[in-house]
């Protein structure tokens, strides 16, 4: 899988998180093993590569940047980092289980002539969703607008699935969000006309944890994309 996919993690002071869904992924796929990038904006004493040198010496390329440059900005650097054709995008509180099986995922993506994204669940959950202006009120429910097997076409996914590299180019997350950078990108995927759908039949473990200090500043980022949009609110249902 190497010379064909690249699984990218961005990390921020969960190291831990980050060296266990590194150790999952050697683990389920061994020398068959996706390469592995890891992006890393921590403070220096809370970083991936200081505080678990073993699994940051497993990864393929690890990138330290600059405080807290955001979660867009380190997707962005970790596309333009490696030049696989396919890329598995995964928050590093996610595990790779037996029912992620990656190989069949990415056979799937490039079966289909009108994929470019394919997630799996997270937990069971992240169900697949529809994103529908409503004149200044974007709406995300529940709901696909076409399945073939286990396969759900929709505008909204969570954050574990694979795409082409290019077409993720193409898109990109918004630097300027470093939260609330997620219906910002799938509504833009929409608008571009991106082929965004979600396999039932895949799913990685997530167990959330917050890192240490982390402060969310989800209202001021929402305002920023809400604005952006010519929006007045994101409604989730």
């Amino acid at each position: 899988m190497r010379e064909q996919i690249t699984f990218c993690i961005k990390t921020i002071h969960r190291p831990q998180c980050c060296a266990a869904l590194v150790r999952s992924i050697y683990q389920h796929y061994g020398e068959e093993r996706p390469a592995i990038h890891v992006l890393d904006d921590g403070k220096p004493e809370l970083r991936f590569s200081s505080s678990c040198p073993d699994e940051a010496a497993m990864v393929d390329r690890l990138i330290e940047t600059e405080y807290d440059i955001g979660l867009s900005a380190g997707r962005n650097r970790l596309l333009n980092a490696g030049d696989t054709p396919i890329v598995v995008f995964a928050d590093d509180d996610h595990l790779v289980t037996n029912q992620t099986r990656l190989q069949e995922l990415a056979a799937k993506l490039n079966r289909h002539h009108d994929l470019d994204l394919l997630a799996g669940l997270s937990n069971l959950q992240e169900r697949p969703k529809l994103m529908k202006s409503d004149g200044r009120t974007l709406r995300i429910p529940h709901g696909h607008y076409k399945r073939r097997g286990s396969i759900r076409w929709c505008h909204y996914v969570g954050n574990c699935f694979v795409a082409y590299r290019d077409i993720l180019q193409a898109i990109r997350w918004d630097e300027s969000l470093k939260v609330e950078e997620h219906w910002d990108f799938f509504w833009r995927c929409k608008i571009a006309g991106v082929n965004v759908a979600c396999d039932i039949d895949h799913s990685f473990k997530h167990e959330h944890i917050d890192p240490p200090g982390y402060r969310r500043r989800r209202p001021e980022f929402l305002t920023t994309a809400i604005r952006k949009h010519g929006l007045d609110r994101v409604m989730w249902r």
